[in-house]
């Protein structure tokens, strides 16, 4: 049986947790996802949390099925230009670089939505495209840090612990 988003095409250009959770979802009901990853190791994902074989460890795996993949090293022209082939194809746009190096590439939105003008684009920045942090990567340890998260779960002498499960890219990822 057909899920809800059967017939929709997702291009998934993220990494890591955030938007591979996001996008694992939309696979999971349906959405044709293709993964872009660059060559040669892929997704830094492949070898977090335990691994049995490499490039296949479990978080990895979870946060990818349902999709396709596909290697693209985006610094060269002839894999930008298969990227825009495939958003010319696409549906949806994801992406969870930092606003200064997707536009590097040539893939923010008004670059991809001129390939495709009724593309839904999600960019999933951790600090946002403006203001002091925009350039700052955002890990999730990072985001339970400058959030106060932390600080929630500290031990008695008041040092922070982090919530011992990647809650931030998985809240976002969800949303």
């Amino acid at each position: 049986m057909p899920g809800p988003l059967d017939g929709i095409r997702v291009i998934d250009v993220t990494t890591v947790l955030l938007g591979p959770y996001g996008t694992q979802i939309l696979g999971d009901m349906g959405a044709d996802v293709i993964k872009v990853e660059a060559p040669p190791t892929g997704d830094i994902a492949r070898n977090m949390g335990t691994v049995r074989r490499p490039g296949m460890g479990g978080i990895f795996l979870n946060a990818n099925r349902n999709k396709r993949s596909v290697a693209l090293d985006l610094k060269h022209d002839s894999a930008k230009e298969m990227l825009r082939r495939l958003v010319a194809t696409a549906d949806v746009f994801v992406h969870n670089m930092r606003p200064q190096a997707i536009e590097r590439l040539g893939f923010d939105y008004p670059a991809v939505s001129a390939i495709k003008p009724d593309i839904v684009y999600v960019g999933a920045y951790g600090f946002g495209q403006a203001g002091p942090y925009r350039a700052k990567p955002a890990y999730d340890d990072a985001i339970q840090a400058a959030s106060g998260l932390a600080s929630l779960f500290a031990m008695r002498d008041g040092t922070p612990q982090y919530v011992p499960a990647a809650i931030a890219d998985k809240l976002v990822g969800v949303t």
